[in-house]
């Protein structure tokens, strides 16, 4: 069974980075930063705060956010496990003093041979504040045109939230939907490249955060 240690301090942290647009964290580790903001939050590993195991990630703000700004973090992952099944994508996160922080999804692949997105980015389970460990759960279904699943944390204006023990699993089809796709949305600037994809990695990892930069 997991057990959450709750401590009211960030607590000492490996800074993987300041974040960056799509910028790969060090050591391999395949999580990245997200978002049009690059100095207002960082991402780290937080060796003081878990829901199981020694550590979480966290995303926080610094200085400079607001609350029209924003940053995430991802990991892309290839939909080809994934494709024409219904899959269950679950995590817990805590949040302190954060405007929103949540959990979030997207679907990335082709509409008539062009990129595009085919499940838009989604929040799950959004919260306000100062909360403790709770699990946030989408049910989706993966295209056939899908090329990649993107997931991670969001956090909206300043705060903190954390994340932990996440899991991306087919589930059977007696699963009820969460989260629905919409109309296709075309990537802007045209193209043939599906540039929401890049930094995909074969298969989910480290998503429980317990393997270390290096």
């Amino acid at each position: 069974m997991a057990h959450s240690r709750y401590r009211p301090a960030f607590g000492a942290a490996f800074i993987l980075l300041a974040a960056r647009v799509h910028a790969q964290t060090g050591g391999g580790v395949p999580w990245f930063a997200y978002g049009p903001v690059d100095t207002a939050y960082a991402l780290t590993i937080d060796t003081t705060v878990a829901f199981s195991g020694r550590w979480s990630m966290l995303l926080l703000s610094l200085p400079g956010a607001s609350s029209t700004t924003w940053m995430a973090s991802q990991q892309i992952v290839d939909a080809g496990g994934y494709r024409n099944k219904r899959v269950r994508l679950r995590a817990y996160l805590r949040t302190q003093q954060a405007t929103s922080g949540a959990l979030w999804l997207a679907v990335e692949g082709f509409e008539n041979h062009k990129p595009a997105t085919l499940l838009l980015d989604t929040l799950v389970a959004p919260r306000h504040g100062t909360t403790s460990w709770r699990a946030a759960t989408a049910v989706f279904d993966v295209d056939s045109r899908a090329m990649c699943v993107r997931f991670g944390s969001m956090l909206y204006g300043t705060g903190a939230v954390w994340l932990d023990d996440i899991s991306l699993d087919v589930v059977g089809d007696t699963v009820p939907v969460t989260v629905r796709a919409q109309r296709p949305q075309p990537l802007e600037g045209g193209g043939t490249d599906q540039s929401n994809c890049t930094g995909m990695i074969p298969r989910p990892t480290n998503l429980d955060f317990e393997q270390p930069p290096s």
